[in-house]
C-alpha cells in the first residue's frame, strides 16, 4: 500500500500515560499509586490488604495477568488505570511463561542448554517475554484508553561508564536486560525514596565521615532526570514531588493527566521555596 501523506499529523496528542514507580520497600509506593483515579490494582504479592482500593486477588501466573487484561480490553470496566504491583515479583512469572512456551525444562539459566547458556536465556528469551507483556500494556492503553502504572522495588548497582569513575546508583530490582526494556517503554520513571542529606562528622586525625540523615521523614518522588544516583525521568516536564498521604491523589492526577499550567505553577512554587 502506498504511503498516504494525509496521515501526517501535527501537534500534541493526548494519550494515557505509561508510568514506572520504584523504590525501597515499606516506602508507601502502593499507597501512592493506588490513589490514581479509577484504578484497578493487580497485586503479585500479598501485602496490599491494608490499602482501600479496587484490587484483584493476588496473581500467581502470567496467564492470570493476561486474563485480567482481556477483561479490561473489552472496554466495559469502570477502570481507567491499571496497576501492576510489583514487577520484581512478576518477573519469575514471565520466566515461567517463556520456558513453557519454548519448552525449556530447566529454566532460563542453564549452561548445559545451548539455547539459554552464557546469559542467552535472560538476554534474549526473557526480554522477549517482557516485550510481550509491555505490548499487551500498550494494547490496553490504545484500545481501552487506560493508563499503565508499574511498581517495582529498588536495588543498588555499580555503574562503570567508559569516560568516568565507577559509581553506585539505584535501579529497579530486575534483571538488567529487563530494566533496559522497561526503561525504554515508560513515559515517566519515578524513583520514590526518603529525602536524605549527608552530615559530615569529624572522626579525628583530620578525617571526616558521612552520616546519612532523613530530613524530617520527607519522602520524594523523583521524576526528573536530575541525578546520576538513580534512574528517573519524564517526557512532560513534570517536577519532582514531595509526597504526603493527603497529596497522593493530586500527585497521581498530575502524573497521569498533567495540566500544563498547574504543573508549571507548582514547579515555580517549589523552586521559589528552595
Amino acid at each position: 500500500m502506498p504511503f498516504d501523506p494525509r496521515s501526517i499529523r501535527r501537534g500534541i496528542e493526548a494519550a494515557p500515560r505509561k508510568v514506572v514507580v520504584y523504590g525501597p520497600p515499606k516506602m508507601g509506593k502502593s499507597t501512592l499509586v493506588s490513589a490514581s483515579p479509577d484504578s484497578l490494582l493487580i497485586p503479585t504479592e500479598d501485602r496490599v490488604k491494608h490499602i482501600d482500593c479496587a484490587k484483584t486477588e493476588v496473581v500467581s501466573s502470567f496467564a492470570e495477568i493476561m486474563s485480567i487484561f482481556e477483561y479490561l480490553k473489552a472496554g466495559n470496566s469502570p477502570y481507567r488505570t491499571v496497576i501492576i504491583d510489583t514487577l520484581d515479583w512478576m518477573e519469575p512469572m514471565i520466566h515461567a511463561y517463556v520456558c513453557k512456551q519454548k519448552g525449556f525444562t530447566k529454566g532460563l539459566i542453564d549452561d548445559a542448554d545451548k539455547n539459554v547458556n552464557f546469559g542467552r536465556g535472560l538476554k534474549y528469551h526473557a526480554v522477549e517475554g517482557w516485550k510481550i507483556f509491555l505490548q499487551n500494556c500498550d494494547v490496553l492503553r490504545e484500545e481501552a484508553n487506560m493508563n499503565i502504572v508499574l511498581v517495582a522495588h529498588s536495588m543498588v548497582e555499580k555503574v562503570s561508564p567508559p569516560d568516568l569513575d565507577s559509581y553506585d546508583r539505584y535501579t529497579m530490582k530486575l534483571d538488567k536486560n529487563a530494566v533496559a526494556v522497561v526503561e525504554e517503554w515508560a513515559d515517566i520513571i519515578g524513583f520514590y525514596n526518603r529525602e536524605i542529606v549527608i552530615k559530615k562528622e569529624d572522626t579525628g586525625f583530620g578525617k571526616k565521615s558521612g552520616k546519612a540523615l532523613n530530613v524530617d521523614g520527607v519522602r520524594v518522588l523523583n521524576v526528573q532526570a536530575s541525578a546520576p544516583s538513580w534512574i528517573s525521568g519524564n517526557s512532560f516536564d513534570l517536577p519532582d514531588f514531595i509526597v504526603t498521604v493527603e497529596d497522593c491523589p493530586e500527585i497521581m492526577r498530575m502524573i497521569l493527566n498533567s495540566d500544563a499550567d498547574k504543573t508549571r505553577k507548582i514547579k515555580k512554587e517549589m523552586l521559589s521555596n528552595e
